[in-house]
């Protein structure tokens, strides 16, 4: 096998910095999401019910991230600190293994520096202050790339074990983790190896291990017709017109706000670069290719679906882990530290700013409006939950029917006592979220519901019903102008889908 050596800094100062950097950076989500919580994004309420009812998989993600909540609320409570507690916890976590994969691959003053960076990403600090699929990812994706570079280079059972046991419990993470293979492949062509990871049995036993993990999720999708994969051909909505130009420059737009400007402008550089050496016979050093496959086809990839479709921001997420340690590395071998330095000074600002956005904006009088607001979609759920909430103590008999996944999310669990018993409207029987796939009012006849709508009241519905009464509206006022508005319909005796 031709590879480069794997080198070490035993030098424990850089990563007690990097773990004194990252700890102190993690105290600070904590504290801001505990002193000042926002109110759940819909997303986020609908993962808390989720934890409410631990399963191997739910309608549109794997079971990691209610494990995760379950487990921060059971130590804790329900409060939405709580519910998010787990993404500064294994964004820390994720911060550290980049810290360690650069060790492996350079030494510690590196992975001082891509720790450091990595923590401090745009992108991060956002996905630190809301939980989500993608905070679990990286963490495994990190931990599966650190491992794989460390079993190639021993081939120690140790490594092969937490190779498989990281890319398994990613998949039960998001089925986004899949791309890491792509990464492998492109590494396998690429880079010239004596004896190929995959001509490997102990590559194979790892991938046991991660199917063996996985299977659970496989069969949970199997007995209930795959959901959750139809769910994510959906989200990629090849339809329509397949040439869409402006959603690819969006998109890569986008990622100057996630990994940010300075260090995506050093990674497009490095392309170049790479593009230049290769049309002038250079050669790239192993651990150059390496980290190139797996960021370079994520972000490529990604793009692709932009152009053909559309792609949200975060998609690409994966892609910085590698980038990161790469353009860290370059950086600090050019003796430009300096750039490193000022990308983290942009970050830190971007981040005080976001995290007291409504201080700033009071200090400075600016009006925040929902077109400046980056919490705007978060904003009026907990009040529209009091709402909702005295009108079901008047009409305790009424069970709470939805229409609308993020309203229906929202208020399970601002709603007090949290109405576990409500129900979707759903007279066609399809399956286009967790709360259709799970409850259903056939059955129902005769029992009067509390219905809770975001629009004009549906005249089909009303045929189903013997009566059926506006008796409130909601309209929140976090700004000059509505942001959230609620009609509730007492509908009595139903007599099932007309």
């Amino acid at each position: 096998m031709t590879t480069e050596r794997v080198t070490e800094d035993d030098n424990p100062v850089w990563v007690s910095l990097a773990l004194a950097v990252v700890l102190t950076t993690t105290f600070f989500r904590v504290l801001v999401i505990v002193s000042s919580p926002l109110p759940l994004f819909f997303d986020e309420a609908q993962y808390w019910t989720w934890a409410q009812d631990l399963a191997f998989g739910y309608y549109s993600k794997p079971p990691m991230i209610a494990w995760a909540i379950a487990g921060t609320t059971a130590l804790c409570g329900d409060g939405e600190a709580c519910v998010r507690l787990s993404a500064p916890l294994f964004h820390g976590g994720t911060s550290m293994v980049v810290f360690f994969l650069a060790r492996a691959l350079y030494d510690g003053r590196t992975g001082f520096w891509a720790a450091v960076s990595f923590a401090l990403l745009p992108g991060i600090s956002l996905s630190g202050m809301i939980v989500s699929t993608d905070v679990y990812l990286l963490f495994f994706w990190a931990l599966a790339l650190l491992a794989i570079i460390r079993a190639e280079a021993t081939n120690r059972w140790l490594w092969w074990g937490l190779f498989g046991g990281a890319l398994g419990l990613g998949l039960l993470s998001k089925h986004a983790m899949v791309f890491f293979l792509l990464g492998f492949i492109v590494d396998s062509l690429w880079r010239r190896q004596d004896e190929p990871l995959w001509q490997r049995g102990r590559f194979w036993c790892a991938i046991g291990l991660a199917v063996v993990i996985y299977f659970p999720n496989l069969m949970w999708n199997w007995s209930l017709g795959f959901p959750s994969y139809l769910h994510t051909g959906e989200n990629i909505n090849i339809n329509g017109n397949l040439i869409n130009p402006i959603k690819a420059l969006e998109f890569l737009a986008s990622q100057f706000g996630v990994f940010g400007p300075i260090l995506l402008a050093c990674y497009l550089g490095l392309i170049g670069m790479l593009l230049m050496r290769r049309s002038n016979g250079e050669v790239l050093t192993d651990r150059q290719r390496q980290l190139f496959s797996y960021s370079l086809p994520i972000l490529v990839l990604i793009t692709v679906e932009a152009f053909l479709t559309r792609a949200h921001a975060n998609w690409a997420a994966t892609a910085y882990v590698a980038a990161t340690v790469l353009v860290a590395a370059e950086l600090i071998q050019r003796n430009r530290t300096n750039w490193l330095k000022g990308s983290l000074a942009v970050h830190v600002v971007a981040a005080v700013v976001l995290y007291n956005f409504d201080l700033i904006a009071r200090t400075l009088d600016v009006p925040i409006t929902p077109g400046l607001d980056p919490a705007r979609r978060m904003r009026g759920w907990d009040h529209a939950g009091d709402w909702a909430s005295d009108l079901q103590r008047e009409m305790p008999d009424a069970t709470l029917l939805f229409d609308d996944r993020k309203v229906m999310s929202a208020l399970t669990y601002y709603v007090q006592p949290h109405p576990f018993d409500a129900v979707m409207w759903n007279p066609t029987g399809k399956r286009n979220n967790h709360f259709e796939m799970v409850t259903d009012i056939r059955g129902s006849e005769g029992e009067d519901f509390l219905y809770v709508i975001r629009h004009d009241w549906p005249e089909r519905a009303g045929s189903s019903f013997a009566e059926s009464k506006l008796i409130a509206t909601f309209r929140s006022r976090a700004y000059s102008g509505d942001v959230l508005e609620l009609s509730a319909y007492l509908l009595s005796d139903f007599k099932g889908y007309k």
